[in-house]
Protein backbone atom coordinates (compact mmCIF):
# COMPACT_ATOMS: atom_id res chain seq x y z
CA UNK A 1 0.00 0.00 0.00
CA UNK A 2 1.09 3.28 -1.20
CA UNK A 3 -0.01 7.11 -0.90
CA UNK A 4 -0.60 8.07 -4.61
CA UNK A 5 -1.76 11.82 -5.49
CA UNK A 6 -5.01 12.33 -7.62
CA UNK A 7 -5.43 15.82 -9.16
CA UNK A 8 -8.93 17.48 -9.22
CA UNK A 9 -10.51 20.26 -11.22
CA UNK A 10 -13.12 22.87 -10.33
CA UNK A 11 -14.11 24.32 -13.42
CA UNK A 12 -17.47 26.22 -12.87
CA UNK A 13 -19.22 28.34 -15.65
CA UNK A 14 -22.64 29.83 -15.64
CA UNK A 15 -23.44 28.14 -12.01
CA UNK A 16 -22.78 25.18 -12.82
CA UNK A 17 -19.70 22.53 -12.31
CA UNK A 18 -18.16 19.96 -14.78
CA UNK A 19 -18.09 16.67 -13.36
CA UNK A 20 -17.14 13.38 -14.61
CA UNK A 21 -20.07 10.91 -14.56
CA UNK A 22 -19.43 7.21 -13.49
CA UNK A 23 -21.07 4.14 -13.34
CA UNK A 24 -19.95 1.71 -11.20
CA UNK A 25 -19.82 -2.00 -12.79
CA UNK A 26 -20.69 -4.11 -10.05
CA UNK A 27 -23.09 -1.84 -8.34
CA UNK A 28 -24.12 -0.23 -12.16
CA UNK A 29 -24.85 3.18 -9.21
CA UNK A 30 -24.36 6.53 -10.71
CA UNK A 31 -21.42 8.88 -9.17
CA UNK A 32 -20.47 12.33 -9.89
CA UNK A 33 -16.77 13.50 -9.24
CA UNK A 34 -14.60 16.54 -10.71
CA UNK A 35 -12.21 15.89 -13.50
CA UNK A 36 -9.04 14.30 -12.37
CA UNK A 37 -6.82 11.32 -12.02
CA UNK A 38 -3.22 10.38 -11.03
CA UNK A 39 0.23 12.24 -10.87
CA UNK A 40 2.44 10.26 -13.44
CA UNK A 41 6.43 10.08 -12.22
CA UNK A 42 7.97 13.25 -13.22
CA UNK A 43 4.79 15.04 -14.30
CA UNK A 44 4.10 18.28 -12.08
CA UNK A 45 0.82 18.99 -10.87
CA UNK A 46 0.03 21.65 -13.33
CA UNK A 47 0.99 19.21 -16.05
CA UNK A 48 -0.78 15.98 -14.44
CA UNK A 49 -4.67 18.02 -14.41
CA UNK A 50 -3.60 19.35 -18.07
CA UNK A 51 -3.34 15.84 -19.16
CA UNK A 52 -6.17 14.12 -16.88
CA UNK A 53 -8.93 16.90 -18.02
CA UNK A 54 -8.06 16.62 -21.49
CA UNK A 55 -8.10 12.30 -21.61
CA UNK A 56 -11.17 12.68 -19.43
CA UNK A 57 -13.44 15.77 -21.35
CA UNK A 58 -11.05 16.11 -24.00
CA UNK A 59 -10.42 20.08 -23.87
CA UNK A 60 -7.57 21.91 -23.14
CA UNK A 61 -7.89 24.41 -19.53
CA UNK A 62 -5.55 26.59 -17.58
CA UNK A 63 -4.45 25.85 -14.49
CA UNK A 64 -5.57 28.41 -12.19
CA UNK A 65 -4.98 28.32 -8.25
CA UNK A 66 -4.72 25.46 -5.43
CA UNK A 67 -8.63 25.93 -3.93
CA UNK A 68 -8.18 22.47 -1.68
CA UNK A 69 -6.02 19.64 -0.40
CA UNK A 70 -8.22 16.84 0.02
CA UNK A 71 -6.86 13.77 1.18
CA UNK A 72 -8.97 10.20 0.82
CA UNK A 73 -8.35 7.45 3.20
CA UNK A 74 -10.22 4.68 2.38
CA UNK A 75 -10.83 2.52 5.35
CA UNK A 76 -12.29 6.03 6.71
CA UNK A 77 -15.44 5.51 4.70
CA UNK A 78 -18.28 3.83 3.17
CA UNK A 79 -17.28 1.07 1.22
CA UNK A 80 -13.82 0.38 3.34
CA UNK A 81 -14.11 -3.19 2.44
CA UNK A 82 -13.90 -1.82 -1.10
CA UNK A 83 -11.34 0.55 -0.82
CA UNK A 84 -9.23 0.55 2.18
CA UNK A 85 -6.21 0.15 0.51
CA UNK A 86 -6.25 3.51 -0.57
CA UNK A 87 -4.92 6.66 0.48
CA UNK A 88 -4.89 9.72 -1.83
CA UNK A 89 -3.95 13.27 -1.57
CA UNK A 90 -5.75 15.68 -3.69
CA UNK A 91 -4.86 18.83 -4.61
CA UNK A 92 -7.83 20.48 -6.21
CA UNK A 93 -7.69 23.63 -8.85
CA UNK A 94 -9.49 25.98 -10.64
CA UNK A 95 -9.67 25.68 -13.77
CA UNK A 96 -10.86 27.09 -16.82
CA UNK A 97 -11.06 26.10 -20.79
CA UNK A 98 -8.49 27.64 -23.21
CA UNK A 99 -10.95 28.39 -25.39
CA UNK A 100 -12.96 30.06 -22.81
CA UNK A 101 -16.79 29.16 -23.14
CA UNK A 102 -16.11 25.42 -22.77
CA UNK A 103 -19.27 24.80 -25.99
CA UNK A 104 -16.49 22.45 -27.63
CA UNK A 105 -16.89 19.78 -25.56
CA UNK A 106 -16.37 16.39 -27.57
CA UNK A 107 -19.15 14.25 -27.63
CA UNK A 108 -16.53 11.33 -26.24
CA UNK A 109 -13.59 11.71 -24.75
CA UNK A 110 -9.85 11.19 -26.00
CA UNK A 111 -9.19 8.88 -23.20
CA UNK A 112 -12.12 7.76 -20.68
CA UNK A 113 -11.41 5.77 -17.61
CA UNK A 114 -12.91 2.85 -17.67
CA UNK A 115 -16.26 3.52 -15.83
CA UNK A 116 -16.55 6.88 -16.98
CA UNK A 117 -19.83 7.27 -19.18
CA UNK A 118 -19.61 11.14 -20.27
CA UNK A 119 -19.39 14.60 -18.16
CA UNK A 120 -22.00 16.13 -16.87
CA UNK A 121 -22.49 20.11 -16.23
CA UNK A 122 -24.44 20.45 -12.77
CA UNK A 123 -26.40 23.37 -11.52
CA UNK A 124 -24.24 24.49 -8.48
CA UNK A 125 -27.81 24.74 -6.44
CA UNK A 126 -28.48 21.17 -7.50
CA UNK A 127 -24.92 19.46 -6.79
CA UNK A 128 -26.72 17.97 -3.41
CA UNK A 129 -29.17 16.50 -4.75
CA UNK A 130 -26.45 14.07 -6.70
CA UNK A 131 -24.26 11.79 -5.47
CA UNK A 132 -21.05 13.92 -6.05
CA UNK A 133 -17.75 13.40 -4.44
CA UNK A 134 -16.80 14.88 -2.44
CA UNK A 135 -19.94 16.41 -1.36
CA UNK A 136 -18.17 17.70 1.99
CA UNK A 137 -16.91 20.61 -0.36
CA UNK A 138 -20.19 21.38 -2.38
CA UNK A 139 -20.58 24.67 0.30
CA UNK A 140 -17.23 25.85 -0.62
CA UNK A 141 -18.02 25.39 -3.96
CA UNK A 142 -21.08 27.21 -3.96
CA UNK A 143 -19.31 30.26 -2.46
CA UNK A 144 -16.28 30.02 -4.66
CA UNK A 145 -19.17 30.62 -7.53
CA UNK A 146 -19.61 33.79 -6.15
CA UNK A 147 -16.64 34.81 -5.61
CA UNK A 148 -15.42 34.25 -2.09
CA UNK A 149 -12.74 32.39 -1.56
CA UNK A 150 -12.37 29.28 0.64
CA UNK A 151 -11.91 29.51 4.14
CA UNK A 152 -9.04 26.75 4.69
CA UNK A 153 -6.90 25.10 1.47
CA UNK A 154 -6.27 21.80 3.42
CA UNK A 155 -9.82 20.23 4.01
CA UNK A 156 -8.93 16.85 5.42
CA UNK A 157 -10.19 13.06 4.79
CA UNK A 158 -13.43 13.71 3.49
CA UNK A 159 -15.44 12.04 0.75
Amino acid sequence: MKITVGVQAVIIQNDAILTIHKRDTDTLEDSYILPGGKQEFGETLEQAIYREVFEEVGVAVDVGELLFLREFIGSNHDNAQTNGSLHIISPIFRCKFKDGDGTAIPASSPNPDPDQIGVAWIPLHELANFPFYPNSLIPQLIEIANGTKPKRCYVGDVN
